[in-house]
This record gives structure tokens, C-alpha cells and sequence, in this order.
């Protein structure tokens, strides 16, 4: 008795479509940027209708911001495995900034979309509250991975883990923006450097021990 493929139900299928749009958007986005990019290319790569993709996506804005919540979910599972099971605060600072220097060499496409449309959102109020929203999530992912660490290593922090998250991406996008620019300026350990700098200097140091009165 032959055994047929198995049928799937509409939910599934669904899914299975929204998957594909999202995959064939991550490739169109990143060919193009986010003005040149097309619906309809999006549409006809994943092989289906733009009725199949407003069907699950509102539109460009809705679906590049799918995407980008994506890959920051991404981005953040790399960062953890890039940090784990490093014992000092240097090490994950240099295992962090190691692997934000990696990927930008491997994927600067992709900073640049991001960059391109954070242009894009700021300029548009009506945008613009979602594109925070998304980029808040990144900073909560990092001001998370610094509190866990600073369990783990039992260090106390003389700022809260939300500035520092902060103040650690604006790090990270300033030196994507002169890497992009100038490559050979920018040395790759300088971020892990810096950063190394910034986390030491924001561990909360014990109290010198006052000398005894006689």
C-alpha cells in the first residue's frame, strides 16, 4: 500500500507561507535595500501571488519589520552562544565584540538595510514608534545577557544593565558605520577593546578599607 504525502492542515499551510515570504524578503531586501525592494519581487521569488502576501503581512513596512524582528532573535541567540562559558568579564566583552565584527564583515548588506531603513523610520512619525519598539527589543536582549552574566560572575554593576545595554549598541552601530566606511581604519580587536574598557569601568569597585584610628 503506497503511502500518499501527508495533506497539510490550512494553519500549516499558512505558516509554511508566511515562512517563505520571509525568507524570499530577507533575500529581496538585502539585494535591493528597503526603498528599491519590491512587493511584488518578494512575492514572485517565494512563488506565490501578492494576494498570498498581504494575506499575512500589511505591507513593505510590516513585512521588512518581521524580518527584522528575525534576525534580531537571531542575533541575539548568536550573541549568547558567542559569550557562554567565558569566565571574565573580558572575555565575553571581547567574545561580543568579536562576533558584532565577524558579522559585519560576513553580512554588511544587512547592517546597511538596517540603516538605511532606521533613516527611513525616523523621518516617518507614523513608522517610527514600531521601529523603536523593535529596537528596544534588541537592547532589552543585550541589558538581559548583561544581567545574567553579571550573575554568573558575580560582579555588580555601578550603572542599571539597560544604560549600559544603551550605551553598548551605540558603540556597536558607530563602529559599523566607520567600518562600513573606512575598513582599513578601523582595527578589528578595537571594539573589543573599547568595550572591554566600558564593562571594567562600569564594575562597581568594593569600598577601600579605611585605615584604623589609634
Amino acid at each position: 500500500m503506497a503511502t500518499g504525502t501527508k495533506r497539510l492542515t490550512r494553519d500549516e499551510r499558512r505558516a509554511e507561507t508566511r515562512e517563505r515570504l520571509l525568507e524570499s524578503a530577507g533575500r529581496v531586501f538585502a539585494r535591493h535595500g528597503y526603498q528599491a525592494a519590491s512587493v511584488d519581487e518578494v512575492a514572485d521569488e517565494a512563488g506565490f501571488s501578492t494576494g498570498a502576501l498581504y494575506s499575512n503581512f500589511d505591507g513593505k513596512e510590516d513585512l521588512f519589520l518581521t524580518v527584522l524582528e528575525r534576525h534580531i532573535e537571531r542575533q541575539v541567540s548568536e550573541l549568547s552562544a558567542a559569550v557562554a562559558e567565558r569566565r571574565t568579564v573580558a572575555d565575553r566583552a571581547r567574545g561580543g565584540a568579536d562576533h558584532w565584527m565577524a558579522f559585519l564583515e560576513r553580512e554588511p548588506e544587512l547592517v546597511l538595510l538596517f540603516m538605511e531603513f532606521w533613516a527611513f523610520a525616523v523621518r516617518n512619525p507614523e513608522v517610527t514608534p514600531r521601529f523603536a519598539a523593535r529596537y528596544a527589543e534588541a537592547r532589552r536582549a543585550v541589558s538581559e545577557l548583561i544581567e545574567a552574566s553579571t550573575r554568573e560572575l558575580g560582579v555588580e554593576l555601578s550603572l542599571p544593565a539597560e544604560q549600559l545595554a544603551m550605551a553598548i549598541d551605540a558603540l556597536a552601530d558607530g563602529f559599523a558605520l566607520q567600518k562600513l566606511a573606512d575598513p582599513e581604519a578601523v582595527p578589528d580587536d578595537l571594539f573589543g577593546t573599547v568595550l572591554t574598557l566600558l564593562l571594567e569601568g562600569a564594575r562597581r569597585r568594593a569600598p577601600e578599607a579605611r585605615p584604623a584610628k589609634i
